[in-house]
């Protein structure tokens, strides 16, 4: 009986040390798991992220090409044909450059009839037009102290905005007034059309009468 004993007792024992090692062995699997999938996603977040990136980063570029496209020296406006456009004086410090890019752009692409132009504060050639005190009466002796925009009618200066919130509000609501006021001339001529043709027809029936 007490032999019986001792070798269940035994076969017990290795039992447990059969479970637990199986126990052990089964939490190590499952961390293993765990480990996998983190690393996994951790991998897969940053390709993702660094895709967007670099879309960003392509989609920037291609806005900023009109940046450099439209570059003129301040030296140039006295020689300038065209009657009517704009200069931009631009700080390369200014957080709102690409906005002006991206809208700069975009009325570029919409078939905008007038000029934008950027003149470049942070050349060497155009440090002598920051001062602490603008000047922008003159378009040959032009000094800005923020990034500011000109607007020239006929050859003459006829509106300037300076700093950013100035500039971002005004060329948002100028080309938004612009795209109602082109549409608004469109509904008319249409509407015009529309009503000499019904007068055209009134007087063909009148003279058949």
């Amino acid at each position: 009986m007490k032999k019986a004993k001792l070798i269940e007792q035994k076969t017990k024992e290795e039992e447990k040390k059969v479970e637990n090692k199986f126990s052990i062995k089964k939490l190590i699997i499952s961390i293993l798991v765990i480990v996998i999938v983190l690393v996994a996603f951790y991998f897969l977040t940053d390709f993702i992220v660094k895709k967007q990136k670099d879309s960003q980063d392509t989609e920037s570029t291609e806005t900023v090409d009109v940046r450099k496209t439209n570059d003129i020296d301040y030296s140039s406006v006295s020689k300038m044909v065209a009657k009517n456009y704009f200069l931009l004086f631009d700080k390369a410090d200014d957080e709102s450059n690409s906005q002006y890019d991206v809208l700069i752009n975009s009325f570029k692409q919409g078939g905008f009839p007038y000029e934008f132009y950027y003149i470049d504060l942070s050349k060497d050639s155009h440090k002598e037009l920051l001062a602490d005190k603008s000047e922008l009466k003159d378009l040959n002796n032009i000094k800005v102290k923020d990034t500011t925009l000109v607007v020239v009618s006929d050859g003459e200066i006829s509106e300037t905005y300076e700093g950013s919130e100035a500039i971002l509000t005004y060329l948002i609501s100028y080309f938004t007034t612009t795209d109602t006021s082109d549409s608004n001339s469109d509904s008319n001529s249409n509407s015009n059309s529309n009503s000499n043709s019904d007068s055209n027809a009134n007087t063909e029936s009148n003279s058949n009468k």
